[in-house]
C-alpha cells in the first residue's frame, strides 16, 4: 500500500511540476525534536512521546513524525540541491 501511495504520489507531483523527494522514515516517531534523541522507549504508546533524554512531551507522536520528516526533506533537498551536488 506505500508503494502505491508513493507511486501516485511521485506521479502527481511531476504532474503538478513540484519537487519531491524521499526521505528515510527510520526512527521518525521515536526521534525527540527538540534534542534529537533516539529511543524506541520515547514512544510511550501509539500517540504518546515523552523523550527520555530531555522530557519533551509532543501533541502526537504522529505529528512529531511528520516535523521529522520534513526536517529530514528540508535536509536531503539541501544537499541534493548544494553546488556539486551529483
Amino acid at each position: 500500500a506505500f508503494a502505491q501511495l508513493g507511486a501516485f504520489l511521485t506521479y502527481k507531483a511531476a504532474r503538478a511540476g513540484v519537487p519531491m523527494i524521499q526521505v528515510d522514515p527510520r526512527n521518525t516517531s521515536r526521534r525527540c525534536t527538540a534534542c534529537g534523541h533516539i529511543d524506541k522507549r520515547n514512544r510511550t504508546s501509539q500517540a504518546r512521546f515523552v523523550c527520555r533524554f530531555c522530557g519533551y512531551t509532543a501533541e502526537h507522536a504522529d505529528i512529531l513524525g511528520s516535523d521529522n520528516i520534513a526536517y529530514r526533506a528540508a535536509s536531503t533537498w539541501a544537499q541534493s540541491t548544494a553546488p556539486g551536488a551529483a
